[in-house]
């Protein structure tokens, strides 16, 4: 399925609305990878493991880019788009300069694009991936921590990477109501993300209560199905969350 999808260009984008806090405005789409099989849309969960496997997922990564920054141009989209990579996906040489050469060709400034470094895989080679960041940093792209909290790199990459934006583990965002632990530990991300000029993002923002207790907080912006499930289409600049 992966390897017909990838070779028939049946990869699709899907982008979830990020909404900015303070002013109640979509500013910001993730991007995730779909596949289309038939009358279903298969999602990333079902079949990413498989690609990383069989070692196509940087190309599945190329086409889902390309398809995306191709909306983005048709759209004249001009929020920001946050991308997940792989970190596997970053170390392969010819990545910076084409996704540099698809930004050029579909008008689109890099600050807009964020890259998503998750630590649910790590990546044996720090130091490869540090100078790629860097790299990657030097063309003007923005880079952004997946899940920060969900395990022990999130400081190493805080530490070591010029990150722009951290994004707080989702199980820490939807407990926290009811679990004081999980309330200190975003508190403690807030504060940490604050004094180091870092913006913020909660995750699983899946009801009001919770989207008024991140807003409180100081959190820069939400995420999760309360403001928005992932779509084929991006949300008109300037639009609000449903």
């Amino acid at each position: 399925m992966v390897l017909d999808a990838l070779e028939e260009e049946r990869i699709v984008p899907y982008f979830q609305p990020i909404v900015d806090l303070g002013t109640g405005d979509v500013a910001i789409h993730e991007l995730l990878m779909r596949i289309e099989l038939g009358d279903r849309i298969v999602p990333a969960g079902e079949f990413i493991d498989i690609a990383e496997s069989i070692g196509v997922v940087h190309k599945m990564d190329y086409l889902l880019i390309e398809k995306a920054f191709q909306q983005m141009h048709e759209q004249q989209y001009k929020g920001m788009l946050f991308v997940n990579l792989s970190p596997k996906s970053l170390i392969i040489g010819e990545f910076i300069s084409r996704v540099r050469q698809l930004a050029m060709e579909y008008e689109i400034e890099p600050k807009r694009i964020v890259f998503e470094l998750t630590e649910r895989e790590t990546v044996s080679n720090m130091a490869l991936l540090e100078r790629f960041v860097q790299d990657l940093k030097l063309e003007g792209f923005n880079f952004a921590i997946d899940d920060f909290g969900s395990g022990f790199s999130s400081f190493h990459y805080i530490k070591h990477f010029p990150i722009d934006v951290i994004k707080i583990e989702g199980d820490f965002i939807r407990n926290m109501l009811t679990d004081d632990k999980d309330m200190a530990f975003v508190k403690s991300i807030v504060t940490l993300a604050h004094n180091l000029g870092i913006q913020t993002v909660a995750e699983f923002v899946e009801d009001q209560a919770v989207m008024d207790a991140v807003r409180e907080l100081g959190i820069n912006y939400g995420q999760g199905y309360f403001i928005g499930r992932p779509s084929p289409q991006l949300a008109l600049p300037g639009g609000t969350a449903e």
